[in-house]
């Protein structure tokens, strides 16, 4: 199954902030608690234009510390047999594929899994009440962008 992938953080190759899968069988949106993001040193742009939008109407985020994003994406495949994950920036594979690293040596248990980067740009969208920059909304406007790109609608 094909699941959207969009993650927001620190600015280019900064830490990851919020992760979203959006895919026919079901969506997750994970953020990580605010004693965390105080931690971090935040970029302004950041600041301003990704963290007031982490909770919205209709994307309300899983928040969960940052190491436990790995299990937490590990349940959510668990039923899939062959989840593909396509994002639309190689940053977003990046944070994907470090929340499933436990410790050296050692990562989540999930389903064989397919990476796909597609070049597709997926604002503006049409999908009612979307907010760009918040990970889960993001992730809808790509699977609706993709699903336009593949001619199906």
């Amino acid at each position: 199954m094909l699941y959207s992938l969009d993650c927001e953080f620190n600015g280019f190759g900064g830490e990851l902030i919020s992760l979203a899968l959006s895919g026919e069988a079901g969506e997750l949106y994970l953020c990580r608690p605010h004693a965390e993001l105080e931690m971090l040193a935040l970029h302004p742009w950041v600041e301003e234009n990704v963290l007031p939008l982490l909770d919205v109407s209709g994307a309300r985020p899983v928040v969960l510390p940052m190491q436990e994003f790995g299990r937490a994406i590990q349940a959510f495949l668990k039923d899939d047999a062959e989840p593909c994950v396509v994002a639309d920036w190689p940053e977003d594979l990046t944070h994907l594929m470090q929340c499933l690293i436990l410790a050296p040596g050692q990562m989540v248990r999930i389903p064989d899994l397919t990476l796909k980067l597609m070049q597709v740009s997926a604002w503006p969208t049409d999908l009612e009440g979307a907010v760009q920059h918040n990970a889960l909304w993001d992730a809808r406007a790509l699977r609706r962008a993709q699903t336009l790109h593949r001619g199906e609608i």
